[in-house]
């Protein structure tokens, strides 16, 4: 073989390493690119699964807090004292869920009439007996006489309940001088129901249709004695 003939086989040669030297750096230059392009797409995968988890933990946490204050008021009435055995007459209401409960308003309603105050509830079902039993009472309380029997109400408006509890609103115990109210309340009573409107201590407000049933309301009515014509489902004991 001649010396020429060496000499171009040594350039065919270097020539070949370098491209093949030339094909590898492109080759490893893409393989980095599309690394880097599959490690910046697994950190947006995981930083999204990051913040959806967290947001899981927030909404499930929420839930948590809101179950564990949500009142659940029911309204009840029966006509036996258990304790004492006896004939009594009472209105009551139940705060049947797990946190309290502030009553913001409360409604009477009976026969298509409305009233803010029990006592007022009590002139209109049984006005005849309930002012014998307020003329028996002023009689006896001028002369100093102790009644046979009591009745005794009270508001609902501002009252907090807390869970798992109950108030008594309206008390009429058995007697002589009560004897005549307690039996016509006892048959009036069934035509009574009930509207509340309440809020949990997360400033949430909820408003009864029927017994364990409610409703959310952005915020309680204001009620008075102007606007008793409220067009709403009461609450049936």
């Amino acid at each position: 073989m001649s010396e020429q003939q060496e000499n171009i086989d040594k350039k065919s040669n270097k020539n070949g390493m370098m491209e093949h030297t030339k094909s590898n750096e492109i080759s490893d230059g893409i393989s980095g690119q599309r690394l880097n392009l599959i490690i910046a797409l697994c950190a947006i995968f995981i930083s999204a699964a990051s913040f959806y988890a967290t947001y899981l933990q927030a909404n499930s946490a929420e839930r948590q807090v809101k179950a564990m204050t949500l009142p659940l008021i029911q309204f009840a009435t029966g006509n036996w004292d258990l304790e004492k055995n006896q004939r009594s007459i009472k209105f009551s209401i139940q705060n049947a869920g797990i946190g309290p409960a502030i009553i913001k308003t409360a409604t009477f309603k009976y026969k298509d009439q409305s009233f803010i105050n029990p006592r007022d509830f009590l002139k209109a079902c049984c006005e005849d007996s309930f002012n014998k039993y307020t003329e028996i009472k002023s009689f006896k309380k001028e002369k100093e006489i102790l009644m046979d029997g009591k009745l005794v109400t009270s508001g609902l408006r501002n009252n907090m309940i807390i869970g798992q509890s109950n108030t008594d609103f309206l008390i009429l115990s058995n007697g002589e001088d009560t004897n005549i109210l307690l039996n016509k309340l006892d048959e009036e009573r069934r035509y009574l129901s009930l509207e509340i409107c309440y809020c949990s201590l997360l400033d949430e407000c909820y408003t009864t249709e029927q017994s364990g049933i409610f409703e959310q309301v952005q915020q309680c009515p204001m009620i008075s004695e102007e606007n008793m014509s409220q067009d709403r489902k009461p609450l049936k004991a």
